[in-house]
């Protein structure tokens, strides 16, 4: 394969914290956090047992102080999600041309992630991924299941890859809150899911350039979002979906010719 010569997308580069004492700070800080967690939990329990037993009631300070601290100890965990899914999608993608080299996790600063290439973050120094942009990367392998533990992953650009096999059939669990979804220049294969129609919060559907074929779920024209859809250059048959909300152009649909009746739906869409 000759080698792509593109780079690959220009991520802005935020502050990134080096000083001894703030990673000193970053590994201290959520250690005493935790110890306080447990010791709080549990003298809540046992403010609970009391209150069972003799009608001994909590202060209110401590639920306080015990509330919070789930609160926050749920921002850690999904920080740890985040950072573990982008493990995940590294070892499952084959990386000929190295892109991904900078994806090391040998770090604990807060917001390391968000200087690897490919990968927004909602705040600069916190490990809460918002976009994975790897298109045109030269990477290989299937669909990575990983991205799920994204939890709070907004677009998903795979497009311009070789990635192979069907797109998951419960893609709406690994990816519900994506709001643009490309996908294209791939070599996907089998039908489009129907389980695209639960990804409610899209806004753009991008399928173009693949290998899919079968019919086009009609439960997609259901995708009140929707503003950009495409499925070009496939081997999809059948009659083109009726989209509630959107009025896709002709071109979305074009070199499948087994799809029918385009242009007559597209005059009654309009």
């Amino acid at each position: 394969m000759k080698r792509i010569t593109r780079s690959p997308l220009s991520i802005k580069d935020p502050s990134f914290h080096t000083s001894l004492e703030v990673k000193y700070e970053a590994c201290l800080v959520p250690a005493i956090l935790s110890w306080f967690c447990i010791l709080v939990s549990f003298w809540f329990m046992i403010a609970v047992v009391m209150s069972m037993v003799s009608g001994f009631r909590a202060p209110p300070a401590l639920i306080t102080i015990f509330i919070w601290l789930l609160v926050v100890e749920s921002f850690g965990h999904a920080a740890q999600t985040d950072i573990d899914c982008l493990r995940d999608i590294q070892a499952s993608l084959q990386d000929p041309f190295n892109y991904l080299s900078s994806w090391r996790f040998n770090n604990t600063t807060e917001g390391f992630i968000c200087k690897f290439a490919g990968v927004d973050c909602w705040h600069p120094d916190e490990n809460k991924v918002l976009n994975i942009r790897l298109g045109d990367m030269g990477l290989r392998g299937k669909f990575p299941l990983g991205v799920s533990r994204c939890s709070s992953l907004t677009g998903l650009d795979l497009s311009g890859n070789s990635i192979r096999g069907n797109i998951p059939s419960n893609i709406s669990k690994l990816i519900g809150f994506v709001t643009s979804l490309d996908l294209s220049s791939n070599h996907f294969s089998g039908e489009i899911p129907v389980d695209l129609a639960n990804c409610s919060y899209l806004n753009i559907l991008k399928l173009d350039n693949n290998q899919l074929r079968g019919r086009i779920p009609p439960q997609i024209g259901l995708l009140n979002r929707i503003k950009t859809f495409s499925v070009s250059r496939n081997q999809l048959s059948g009659p083109v979906p009726r989209f509630i909300s959107a009025t896709i152009p002709a071109e979305s649909y074009a070199n499948n010719p087994g799809l029918c009746d385009i242009s007559a739906h597209l005059q009654f869409q309009a």
